[in-house]
């Protein structure tokens, strides 16, 4: 049976496939409707502009993509931002850069994480500028083979895939590389301060213990990592003074609360927890909420007291 010369040939990478699943990984609702528009134009293989309207789809993703990831003013508010003579606005290089490790300068990044950024910044800047040539098709510049089309295509989406994934984890291996100082200070700080939501629920209380069980960035910028970290404390509730416990006539009551530690660290030093900003919180509305509960039968009843 003789072949279809009219029908392509199966690609060796189904490139499609490969863009349809990156969908997830845009950071916007534009940028996953770009994302979108250019694996709907793979599907099409017998377009002749296939490669070409993959490409302007594509860099209307870059774009809005470092719109959402990289503004403007907070690339130019970097302590590494230099300008590029000519250029209006920060260059794609820089944009990047904060994209993935915001305020952060390379070389503190390699020696907090040992992560190296520029190479992956080269490989994506290279990439899309194979893929930029093809953005305005030509008669005599169109790439009317498939495979030929799947072998651009596929260097940029690989690219693009360790890009997004590397802004969604190297923020967080950042902070992992001072999570233990931070969280030692989020254990200090609730064992040696009085907690004043706590400390409305009785006369007194002692902390007794500090649990974490998450932390997350919430975000880098240019001048600050801000970091949360979650859990729960133990505590034992005080009611009447020493003298009265021990008559009989306070109380001891253990409980437990969750609660929540954000840290804005300067980034340009962030193991300095002297310039930390720290807040915190304790959430206890279900002590309140077991009150109302059980208004009849409750074992925290200090009306006593």
């Amino acid at each position: 049976m003789t072949a279809n010369p009219e029908v392509a040939e199966v690609p060796k990478v189904d490139v499609a496939r490969l863009a349809h699943s990156m969908i997830d990984l845009a950071p916007t609702d534009f940028t996953r409707d770009a994302m979108l528009g250019a694996a709907l134009v793979l599907d099409t293989r017998e377009n002749p502009l296939r490669l070409n309207l993959f490409a302007s789809a594509i860099r209307i993703f870059l774009d809005h993509m470092m719109d959402a990831l990289a503004p403007q003013e907070e690339v130019e508010a970097c302590r590494w931002f230099t300008p590029v003579e000519g250029q209006e606005k920060p260059v794609r290089n820089a944009r990047l850069t904060y994209a993935l490790i915001g305020g952060f300068a390379a070389e503190q990044v390699e020696e907090l994480t040992g992560i190296e950024v520029k190479p992956l910044i080269a490989e994506v800047i290279a990439a899309y500028g194979k893929l930029n040539k093809h953005v305005h098709g030509r008669e005599e510049t169109i790439v009317r083979e498939v495979d030929e089309q799947d072998t651009v295509v596929d260097e940029v989406l690989r690219a693009l895939v360790e890009l997004l994934e590397a802004q969604r984890d190297y923020r967080s291996e950042i902070v992992d590389a001072i999570a233990d100082s931070l969280h030692s200070e989020a254990v200090k700080k609730f064992t040696t301060e009085t907690v004043g939501d706590v400390d409305i629920l009785a006369t007194h209380h002692t902390i007794d213990w500090v649990g974490i069980d998450e932390r997350a960035v919430v975000g880098i910028t240019a001048r600050e990592v801000e970091y949360e970290i979650t859990g729960s404390i133990g505590v034992t509730l005080l009611y009447g003074s020493g003298g009265d416990r021990a008559r009989g006539d306070g109380a001891e009551i253990g409980d437990e609360f969750p609660i929540s530690i954000r840290f804005k660290v300067p980034i340009e030093a962030p193991h300095d927890l002297e310039r930390a900003e720290i807040t915190s919180g304790v959430d206890t509305s279900a002590w309140f909420d077991n009150d109302d509960d059980n208004d009849d039968n409750d074992d925290r009843d200090t009306d006593a007291f």
